[in-house]
């Protein structure tokens, strides 16, 4: 009887521990499969930089040589930059991944889907490469992974907005976010916020400026029935606390062009 229990212990044991085994490494791959993925995003990150710090010197040097004519990057430039990205890569993951258990080394890594600086201000590096687990099973041999790094090169940019007609700087105006007009001077009392508290119950004898009536606003107006509200000169709506987002008026710079369905501010267009 004693014999057989131990056998019977022995064969649990035998099928328990390869288990047990199997289950470890799988664990085991899991972990270095996302470390690899944690150290391949920061070398991209640093890299990634470190090219757009390199995108505005190559920028200065073009405007001291041409005298302030910057041109495009051409594709020289673009692949030394790639050569550079694809290089400082592998070099800060060269002895990270020398003995990595579940990918090949740095040499593995695939920069071919990347576009730096190509025909804009862009820095996208992309890294492909290919990972498998410790123990290899049937139908799972390793998987794909990519890392991406994308981001503006630090070029500056066109504070008018490139918006340009027939050669001449385009008009630039101001709008409110829910406003119908559009304003040609910043300085406009209508697009001064001039706020003020009144008797709920004395609205209906209220007129703002354009002798338009007050309505409830939609954020914080719904559900008042008495005591004071906040109204605005030019503004249309009645307001419950004075802090409310619709008293808060966004004043937006945009060209002319875009203006279409607004009419000329009374006062200053």
């Amino acid at each position: 009887m004693k014999n057989k229990v131990s056998a019977v212990m022995t064969l649990e044991a035998s099928i328990a521990l390869p288990l047990f085994i199997f289950f470890f490494l799988n664990i085991m791959s899991a972990i270095c499969i996302i470390q690899v993925q944690s150290d391949v995003e920061a070398a991209l990150h640093q890299t990634g930089s470190e090219i757009m710090q390199l995108a505005f010197d190559i920028n200065t040097g073009k405007d001291v040589i041409s005298g302030g004519d910057t041109k495009p990057t051409n594709l020289a430039e673009m692949g030394a930059l790639s050569l550079y990205a694809s290089g400082s890569v592998r070099s800060a993951l060269k002895d990270m991944l020398k003995d990595c258990i579940v990918m090949d080394g740095a040499e593995e890594l695939s920069f071919l889907n990347s576009r730096i600086m190509n025909g804009n201000d862009i820095v996208d590096i992309v890294v492909n490469y290919k990972v498998h687990p410790v123990v290899s099973l049937v139908g799972f041999k390793g998987f794909s992974v990519e890392s991406r790094f994308y981001g503006h090169a630090w070029t500056g940019y066109d504070i008018s907005g490139g918006f340009h007609s027939d050669g001449k700087d385009e008009e630039m105006v101001y709008v409110t976010e829910h406003g119908t007009v559009f304003h040609r001077d910043i300085n406009c009392s209508h697009l001064m916020s001039s706020v003020r508290s009144v008797s709920f119950a004395g609205l209906e004898s209220e007129r703002n400026a354009d002798r338009a009536k007050f309505y409830p606003c939609e954020y914080c107006g719904r559900d008042i029935r008495g005591g004071n509200v906040f109204i605005t000169t030019y503004g249309n709506r009645y307001h419950g606390s004075v802090d409310c987002p619709g008293l808060k008026r966004k004043i937006y710079t945009i060209p002319i062009s875009e203006a279409e369905g607004r009419s000329p501010c009374s006062s200053c267009g």
